[in-house]
């Protein structure tokens, strides 16, 4: 098949075209990220007032503050596709939750439109990223273990687990309130772990098989967390521990999967 002259032309100029789009909604988004993260970490004006008046603790901006900056430079990184999945997944998870809890706590549209303008900057810099940034192949970190996919499905199973918390309501409220998180919070969570959870047990999606993996290990990283910072003795981070533990052993057995799929 002989391509013309002006069909080349356009294919050229769209392909630089998505790259300076990729590259202007990703050093936008990185610089937010690294700048928000930091003033976040040090628990600086405005991202502190923001926290204060959704009812989320101050702890909670240093503990967020730490995954910004990193998400930002793993942005800017050359390559590492898969991790560059998990920093879009946890950016995805953390402006839908701002959005959320601004909605929750009767919040107007001006407390929205920053949320919301991040939320649609992270999609668009996922969707224009170049081949390099955006292809992985998943396979399995560990290999030649006899019984693996056994391991690998108890271990999902269990994690998946995790979700049914979501019934025991007054005792996570309990929780959830002891470490001074709002109540909104557990709705937030609900819906992800769901939907995380579907996409762990169905076939293909590696790409949101990705996200719930990520979504998990922020979840139960930032549980620990949070009990240590409000003084809480190590029998409280035992349960997510444990479940942090399943998610990587899960995740280091999984299946391979296509790149492109």
């Amino acid at each position: 098949m002989v391509t013309s002259p002006t069909h080349h032309r356009t294919q050229v100029s769209s392909t630089r075209a998505g790259m300076i789009a990729y590259w202007i909604t990703t050093a936008i988004l990185a610089t937010e990220c690294v700048v928000g993260g930091v003033l976040g970490a040090l628990r600086l004006p405005p991202f502190i007032d923001i926290a204060t008046d959704l009812g989320y603790p101050a702890y909670f901006m240093t503990i967020l503050g730490i995954w910004y900056i990193s998400a930002g430079l793993v942005l800017l990184a050359p390559r590492v596709p898969r991790l560059k999945e998990w920093a879009y997944a946890g950016l995805i998870f953390n402006y839908t939750g701002a959005a959320a809890s601004h909605i929750w706590v009767g919040d107007g549209f001006d407390k929205l439109a920053g949320p919301l303008f991040f939320l649609a900057l992270t999609a668009a810099s996922w969707a224009v990223r170049p081949g390099v940034r955006r292809e992985f192949t998943s396979r399995p970190l560990i290999t030649g273990l006899p019984g693996r996919i056994i391991a690998y499905w108890i271990a999902t199973v269990l994690a998946v687990g995790g979700v049914w918390d979501l019934a025991r309501t007054d005792q996570v409220r309990d929780v959830v309130e002891h470490l001074g998180y709002p109540a909104c919070l557990l709705t937030i969570m609900g819906v992800w772990k769901v939907a995380g959870a579907v996409a762990l047990l169905i076939p293909g999606v590696p790409r949101w098989k990705e996200w719930a993996y990520a979504g998990a290990v922020i979840i139960y990283v930032c549980a620990v967390a949070s009990h240590l910072s409000v003084g809480d003795g190590i029998g409280t981070i035992v349960a997510p521990t444990v479940l942090l533990a399943l998610t990587v052993v899960s995740w280091a057995l999984h299946p391979p999967r296509p790149a492109s799929t």
